[in-house]
């Protein structure tokens, strides 16, 4: 009796596809015969459809958890305050994952009876994902490869940009920003890129409820946002931007901890030929992002200052201006490196005398002894403007290339 059944559903969902029904199709076919509610996820266990009429809706993402004790084959899915047991067959084709089939509230099961049902039905879901995946491949094998050209500026033709992006609904007429979100650590040989996969849908969820349409690219350990800027002020869109960069990074802190995700914004341009100025300028920021750790995980180029300059700058050439300027210091305080930290605190604080020793628990006295020393060894006049620049460059320099040499 089992098998027949088990025949049935399947010959139902073949027909199903057979008469162009799709995900949804197939979904309400499964539960009007299991007389259950069915879902389908992605790998990042994001909704791709589902029978429900409330809750755990298509683009919802939701959390497998183990049951306790644990049962082979079920699961407990939770969305917000909802939670449910379900039972959970993994959709595969070869090696390649292609997403989740999920049972609701099964209940007992005590036959095995549904258990053989979704098992039986997994082919067809396969087939359709397959045929998905397929379609989505083939759609982004040109997508990207337009991208690819714009993000390196291999295309000069402004008019002929905006007609191709056109087709994807992209107006590139207006001018763009290009943010870039990095996996820290990224490994090509492992399992990260599902982890890159999962932050592009999160990107892909929060920037679905802008009623945006933005360019979306995930290449190797990163996803590549690119947001048209309306007639706005730069505050504003920075607080706008802030707003959905903040979004992404909660829920990937919720979704992909203890992983780091790093986050570089380039500069706002007109054109579309220049927009590989503004992801270059991205890559630049989370690059930085890593190495100045201070500067927390979301960098805007715009404001890196002089970093931005020495990052790309000669590495053997900024040793030896950092050296001429700082190298005799080092020399004399390589003991106790009390005279360093003291410059360095004295220019953070603006030469202040006063906030510098506070920082330091020093006597003002005792501050003005050290400056004073410093100025003998270094044959430099610290209230000399252009000594304060040179000596924050080099303490710059001295910070960039150390934290190059730990990564």
């Amino acid at each position: 009796m089992m098998v027949e059944e088990s025949l049935q559903l399947q010959n139902e969902l073949l027909n199903k596809l057979v008469q162009g029904g799709g995900l949804k199709e197939l979904a309400d076919s499964a539960a009007h015969f299991v007389h259950r509610e069915v879902m389908i996820a992605n790998t990042s266990n994001r909704v791709l459809e589902s029978t429900f009429s409330e809750g755990f809706s298509q683009g919802e993402f939701f959390a497998v958890l183990p049951l306790q004790p644990p049962v082979p084959g079920r699961a407990q899915l939770q969305a917000g305050g909802k939670k449910m047991e379900a039972l959970v067959v993994e959709l595969s084709h070869g090696t390649k994952r292609l997403g989740f089939l999920f049972i609701c509230d099964p209940g007992a099961d005590e036959d095995n009876r549904l258990k053989v049902l979704i098992h039986q039905a997994r082919n067809v879901f396969v087939l359709e994902l397959q045929k998905r995946a397929e379609l989505l491949e083939n759609s982004r094998n040109y997508q990207d490869a337009f991208l690819f050209d714009l993000l390196y500026g291999n295309i000069e033709d402004n008019e002929d940009i905006i007609a191709r992006g056109q087709l994807w609904g992209w107006d590139l007429s207006l001018p763009h920003v290009v943010t870039a979100f990095e996996l820290e650590d990224y490994e090509s040989y492992s399992q990260d890129h599902y982890l890159v996969t999962t932050l592009h849908d999160i990107i892909q969820s929060v920037v679905q409820s802008l009623d945006k349409t933005v360019i979306l690219m995930e290449k190797n350990e990163e996803v590549v946002l690119a947001l048209p800027v309306e007639a706005r002020k730069r505050r504003d869109f920075k607080a706008y931007l802030n707003m959905i960069i903040n979004q992404v990074l909660a829920q990937a802190e919720e979704r992909l901890a203890p992983r780091v995700i790093r986050v570089g914004v380039g500069r706002r341009y007109e054109q579309p030929s220049e927009l590989f100025r503004s992801y270059q300028e991205a890559k630049v920021a989370v690059k930085l992002s890593v190495l100045l750790k201070d500067k927390g995980p979301i960098v805007y180029f715009r404001e890196l200052g002089v970093e931005r300059i020495l990052y790309s700058h000669d590495k053997q050439e900024l040793l030896e201006f950092y050296r001429e300027i700082l190298a005799e210091l080092e020399v004399q305080d390589k003991q106790k490196n009390e005279l360093i930290e003291t410059l360095e605190s004295y220019l953070v604080h603006h030469c202040d005398l006063k906030a510098t020793a506070d920082a330091l628990f020093l006597h003002p006295n005792s501050l003005r002894y050290r400056l004073k020393r410093i100025e003998e060894i270094l044959d430099l006049d610290l209230e000399d403007f252009d000594t304060r620049v040179s000596l924050v460059i080099a303490f710059k320099i001295k910070h960039l290339i150390h934290s190059k040499e730990r990564i």
